[in-house]
């Protein structure tokens, strides 16, 4: 898949802590599909430099962000990272080291504008070079049809659904869809 050109897709650097936050912030109260509540998310300016520094330390893992196509490569303010995605792998256990989980998150202001599209072909493209990589799983809201199209299109295939895996602070539950894509 190309990127649309709305945004530019990079790294992250511990360097971007304060604007990769602020963006993370702003997500957790803006959207119904994460599974961070706002008032959960209780990170630190330092506890991210140390996240993202771990992250970027780890060969077979990756923390990507999506800032304005126009915005030099500098660490962005905060309201300038558009929207994140990390790779990480849930356990260093040798049978499973082939396998990373995918978390993503846009910016209210983005959403439907292509920065999903731009970080998922960055996250693709990151995974398909890494030679002790060939899955990548991850877990959506049922009821998130937009980004459950946005991972089809990227060749993810559902392999299970979780009912009711998901229960908000109101009593209602909702379905948990998970998918995989090979590398």
């Amino acid at each position: 898949m190309k990127p649309s050109g709305c945004c530019g897709v990079r790294t992250a650097t511990p360097e971007d802590a304060a604007a990769v936050l602020e963006c993370a912030r702003e997500t957790f109260r803006t959207s119904m599909f994460t599974l961070t509540q706002a008032d959960e998310f209780t990170m630190t300016l330092d506890q991210e430099r140390a996240f993202l520094a771990d992250t970027l330390a780890h060969p077979d893992q990756a923390f990507l962000i999506a800032v304005d196509a126009d915005l030099p490569h500098r660490p962005p303010e905060p309201g300038e990272v558009l929207g994140a995605l990390v790779m990480r792998q849930t356990t260093p256990k040798r049978k499973v080291r082939h396998i990373v989980d995918l978390g993503m998150s846009v910016r209210s202001s983005h959403r439907s504008r292509g920065v999903g599209t731009a970080l998922m072909t960055e996250a693709v493209r990151w995974a398909e070079s890494r030679p002790e990589l060939s899955i990548i799983t991850l877990a959506v809201y049922a009821a998130n049809a937009h980004a459950r199209a946005l991972y089809r299109r990227f060749g993810f295939i559902q392999y299970g659904m979780f009912p009711d895996g998901c229960k908000h602070d109101d009593g209602t539950t909702w379905d948990q869809i998970h998918m995989y894509r090979r590398v």
